[in-house]
């Protein structure tokens, strides 16, 4: 994952919160000792996370940002080890990317039924299209609109719904027998 939320993309271990610059001036943060960075020999690399993370590397994060809300939930942890492997099956493309897989992650734990909603603050959405960073624009009749900051398709068009049908796809990939997603419900902000 990248952006506030990045991790290290191969062992999930979270990242410093100093940045260290190359000869061209490219900012990245090295990766923090823990046992997970350690084992996979990670610690102090420099990185500044990626779109696709290892399955191992998406748990780690969800697990540790969950502990920052409750105490440790064995069931919650198992279902979402399941589901992050059947995901990560699936995806292909941009499904693939950890935006993608996390918002399906939530949307899957979510009818299981696991409280989850402290989930959504904890990836950042990209263009579907470049990747780039998105601007959002909340309108006073409670829509919010999420633009590509460098207008790569030149329309200025909302992502947020070309977003939400991919994880509609993602999810319909993964659980084909059960009901259909409507990607309006997904990601309501």
């Amino acid at each position: 994952m990248r952006g506030l939320n990045a991790f290290c993309p191969k062992s999930g271990a979270p990242l410093s919160t100093n940045s260290h610059y190359d000869q061209r001036g490219r900012k990245s943060r090295a990766v923090e000792a823990d046992d997970a960075s350690q084992r996979a020999g990670t610690v102090g690399e420099l990185t500044n996370g990626a779109r696709r993370s290892s399955r191992t590397a998406l748990f780690r994060h969800f697990r540790r940002t969950h502990e920052r809300y409750s105490d440790p939930d064995a069931t919650l942890y198992r279902d979402a080890t399941l589901a992050l492997r059947r995901l990560k099956a699936a995806a292909n493309g941009r499904q693939e990317w950890d935006d993608i897989v996390w918002f399906a992650l939530h949307t899957r734990l979510s009818r299981k039924p696991h409280d989850v909603d402290w989930m959504l603050p904890h990836a950042d959405l990209y263009c579907p299209r470049c990747g780039g960073r998105l601007r959002y624009v909340d309108y006073d009749v409670g829509d919010v609109f999420a633009t590509c900051v460098v207008d790569c398709t030149g329309d200025r068009a909302d992502r947020l719904d070309e977003i939400r049908t991919i994880v509609a796809d993602l999810y319909a990939a993964t659980y084909p027998d059960e009901r259909t997603l409507d990607p309006t419900t997904l990601l309501v902000f």
